[in-house]
This record gives structure tokens, C-alpha cells and sequence, in this order.
């Protein structure tokens, strides 16, 4: 099912600068405290209001928690207004309430910001095992800048994991993931809510000196502080790709959101995987993957192994996994959109064109009749594991070889469906950094806010998944290398491979 790739936390609270053009012609906005308290105010409202009408969790009786917070969330944020003062605090308390919800496919972007700016404290950080350390400053500053490599010691008597926990993670992501702590190391350069603005931190660098040095918020262009806010951006390879050599079968996939011209290319390059001989292993390298179109990743799977085959018998035993749509107009418009969409990719008697049609009927049939939901077509299948999956003598259709997966922090939504099936492979070894996760929501539409902002929702939920709520895929064998350099993770890798029975 096509849907939108998850937008990063840290990118979004930045500013997108695609989405700057959506406002270009938008008059400047008043700049006193009462139009951007007035402006955030009715933003959550739209929000509270599209969250009630359309999301799976307002009505979902497995989930009272997701309603407590509808609510709860919504009186809460409505009581920082006060502290609004800019549109950067606007973004901050609209976030507040949407990022409470604990749901990846749930946030609130950034397209409205239309002066390019963004208000920053000069110098990014990154957490280095267990240290945070200064990662870049910027070129010209009003006032005193720490080194790049200097260790953050504390701020107004604050440790560093303090003000994480306290001004950043409430207005950018509150789930309890391995990599989260790196993410909003990232986010430390933006300037918080206001009223909880820095004074002073100290230092330490490599040589050992001690620095304390003033913070200084400045307003500057965000072209300008992009470089230094995002010093090494993940996986900046973003074309479906492979190699083979010496019989491995390695394929790069970090995009699952494709165009037309990309869906081709993809197209061909599956064509020549199909062509294949002699291949004795295949690594999966999905770093940099954070979602979009999940049948991306089957067509992949299955070019390059057949997909899975396994002993069917009795499987009604088994729990029954099945997904549920919410019938709202948000639903029926974007099913709709992903239905155009597939047919200029696949033609209209294509799977996924068939599929979304006959998601579209039902929708539009529910809606007629009063209905709440409706099961996604072709059900979800049956709840099997690793363990169920070997007792099943599971096996590729068409390869007998090995077959490793490399994830990333990054890898969420339909890249988590790409690794459960790859897992679910017998034998197969997992490799790199535990995934990011997902709600049981899922499956994105978007909805316009009053400020122009969009907000992107959730419109499905899974029954009985087997990935949990917001469960994290841990890999078999962590690598113990930097999961950004390509050529230490593919030695690391084929050393795991050469271990591997």
C-alpha cells in the first residue's frame, strides 16, 4: 500500500524547503506574540478536530490511552499559548500535542515558514557513544562558539541528557527508541519554547581546557544553517541500487517512495537481478530507509529470492492478522489519490491498482452505509514468526543461498515491513543498528491546518500484528562500525556472512 515516508522529527522542526514554495506568495505574517498565539490556537483545534474525525485511535476501544491523550494533550498544549511569541514556538506547541500521541506516521510539518529562517545557537551537537559532543559551529557568529569535538559538560547546571528529556523530546519525539538519544542530540541547535531559552554552557576539549561559554539565539537563513546543523547527513546514496561480486548479491534499497521514471528504473534493475547466476548470498542493505510504498520492497524480495514458500496446512490454527481502515473523507481522498498514483505506475490492471480500487469501493461503500471501518482487502494473513516459519520448513521459491539484512535507525514504516519479511527468511541474519519503530497506525493521508501547514495522519490500524506497539527490531548481530561508512559496514558485513552457517 502506497504512503507517505516518514518525515524525521529533526527535519521537520528545521523547516523543509520544498515546502517554503507552497507559501511563497502568502503576504508576511504580523509578527506581535497574538497572531502566532492566535495562529497556534487555531491549528489545534484543526488538529484535535481532524484527530476526532478521521484517526483510527479516536474510536479504537483496544487503545482508551490514545483518546485519554486526545484530550488530555489538547487541554495541555493549549495551556503553553502563552509562551507563543514566534512561529518557531507556533511549530513547538501544535507538535507538543501531535508528538504525545507516540505515533511515527502522526506529525505536523513544516511548510509554511516563509521567510526561510530559523532561530539556532550556532553550533549543532551529536552524541558520540556516551558523550555529546559539538559536531559543527557556524562560520560567523555574533559571539563565542565552541570547537567542533568539544564535550558538552552542562548548561545553567543541566546535564545535557537533562535538557533533552525536559525542552526537546516533549515538542519532537517521546518514544523510548535506542537511537532516539542521537535525534535529538540533533535537534539541540533549534532554540526551544520560549521561556526556556540557554544562558551558558561548558566545555571540555580534546586538549582538556575547560570553556564556559555564552549562548547567543540568532535568526539566520536556513540555507546557512543547514551545513552546520547536519554536518553528515545518513545515507546521502538514495538510488535503488546493486552489486554482485564474488556471488553476493548486495542491494542497496533506501527509497520505497518512487516516481514514475524511478518506479522504471526499478523496473530494469530487478530485470537484471532476476538474471542472475551463481548467486550464493544476498544482503538487503536498507540504511537510510525510512518508508514509503511497501510493495517496493516485495517487488525487491521477490526478484531476488522468489519469496517465501512454506508448509500451509492448518494455518487456521494460528492467529488471524487483520488491518482496518477508518472510513472519514481524509480516508476516501487518499485512497483515492493512491489509487491514481498506482495506475500511472503499475496500469490499471496492475496488483496495486486493483488492490487500492477495490480499498476505494469499500470505503466509499462504508461511508454510505454509517459504517466505522472497514477490513483491508485481502486480509493481513496469519500472525507467523521466525520460530513458527522454520517449524513450517519455510524457503525461498528460487534461492538456497544466505541472506543478510543491514538496518539503521532510520528504517520505520514500510522499511519495517520490508525487514519482517526478510527475518521471517530461515537463516537469515540480521545485521547494523535496531530499527526505529511504528504505531499500529499506519498509512498516511494529509490534511491542510489553517496555518498551511499539513498534518499527516494515520488512517489504518493493525489487529494483532506481530511486530508490537512501537516495537523495535534488535538485529542478530550489531556490526560495531559507524553505520554511515559504507565500506566499513559492507567489510563488517561479509565478515558476519563468512561466519554464517
Amino acid at each position: 500500500m502506497k504512503s507517505l515516508p516518514l518525515i524525521v522529527a529533526m527535519q521537520m522542526q528545521i523547516g523543509i524547503a520544498a515546502g517554503n514554495a507552497a507559501a511563497a506568495d502568502a503576504p508576511p505574517p504580523a509578527q506581535d506574540a497574538s497572531h502566532w498565539q492566535a495562529m497556534a490556537q487555531a491549528d489545534l483545534d484543526a488538529v484535535h478536530a481532524i484527530v476526532l474525525s478521521s484517526h483510527p485511535g479516536a474510536i479504537d476501544e483496544q487503545n482508551p490511552d490514545f483518546r485519554i491523550w486526545m484530550e488530555q494533550g489538547y487541554r495541555e498544549a493549549k495551556g503553553l499559548l502563552p509562551r507563543v511569541r514566534n512561529y518557531d514556538d507556533m511549530l513547538s506547541v501544535v507538535r507538543f500535542y501531535v508528538i504525545g500521541f507516540e505515533d511515527g506516521h502522526l506529525h505536523y510539518s513544516d511548510h509554511a515558514r516563509n521567510d526561510e529562517s530559523v532561530t539556532t545557537l550556532g553550533w549543532s551537537l551529536s552524541l558520540a557513544g556516551t558523550e555529546y559532543r559539538v559536531a559543527a559551529a557556524a562560520s560567523e557568529w555574533p559571539g563565542a562558539l565552541p570547537p567542533p569535538g568539544a564535550k558538552l559538560l552542562e548548561c545553567d547546571g543541566r546535564s545535557a541528557d537533562s535538557i533533552l528529556d525536559t525542552d526537546i523530546a516533549p515538542f519532537v519525539d517521546r518514544r523510548k527508541l535506542p537511537g532516539l538519544r542521537a535525534k535529538l542530540a540533533e535537534a539541540f541547535v533549534i532554540q526551544p519554547l520560549s521561556g526556556a531559552e540557554l544562558e551558558q554552557c561548558r566545555f571540555a576539549t580534546a586538549a582538556g581546557e575547560k570553556l564556559s561559554i555564552p549562548v547567543l539565539y540568532r535568526e539566520m537563513p536556513l540555507e546557512e544553517a543547514i551545513p552546520f546543523a547536519h554536518p553528515a547527513d545518513r545515507a546521502s546514496h538514495r538510488e535503488n541500487s546493486f552489486t554482485f561480486e564474488n556471488g553476493v548479491l548486495w542491494i542497496s534499497a533506501p527509497d520505497f517512495a518512487l516516481s514514475k521514471d524511478e518506479a522504471d528504473s526499478l523496473e530494469a534493475m530487478l530485470k537484471r537481478v532476476r538474471a542472475l547466476k551463481n548467486v550464493r548470498a544476498i544482503v538487503f542493505d536498507a540504511r537510510g530507509n525510512g518508508g514509503g510504498d511497501s510493495s517496493v520492497g516485495d517487488r525487491i524480495f521477490e526478484s531476488a529470492t522468489g519469496g517465501l514458500d512454506f508448509d500451509r496446512r492448518n494455518l487456521e490454527r494460528l492467529p488471524k492478522t487483520t488491518a482496518q481502515w477508518r472510513v472519514s473523507d481524509l480516508s476516501i481522498a487518499t485512497v483515492s489519490q493512491t489509487h491514481q498514483s498506482a495506475v500511472e505506475l503499475y496500469g490499471a490492471q496492475g496488483e496495486e491498482s486493483k488492490w487500492s480500487r477495490a480499498l476505494l469501493d469499500e470505503l466509499k461503500a462504508a461511508r454510505a452505509a454509517g459504517r466505522s471501518w472497514v477490513e483491508q482487502p485481502g486480509g493481513g494473513g496469519y500472525r507467523i514468526d521466525r520460530a513458527e516459519m522454520a517449524r513450517r520448513h519455510g524457503r525461498l521459491a528460487k534461492f538456497r543461498g544466505k541472506v543478510l539484512l543491514v538496518t539503521d535507525s532510520a528504517c520505520a514504516s514500510a522499511c519495517l515491513d520490508f525487514a519482517d519479511e526478510i527475518r521471517l527468511v530461515p537463516g537469515s541474519v540480521h545485521v547494523g543498528e535496531p530499527t526505529s519503530a511504528d504505531a499500529v497506525y499506519i498509512d498516511t493521508g494529509w490534511s491542510p491546518m489553517p496555518s498551511g501547514n499539513p498534518l499527516v495522519m494515520p488512517l489504518k490500524v493493525w489487529r494483532n500484528r506481530l511486530r508490537g506497539n512501537n516495537e523495535v527490531l534488535q538485529p542478530d548481530v550489531p556490526l560495531g562500525v559507524p553505520i554511515d561508512d559504507d565500506a566499513k559496514v559492507r567489510a563488517a558485513t561479509l565478515e558476519v556472512l563468512e561466519k554464517t552457517h
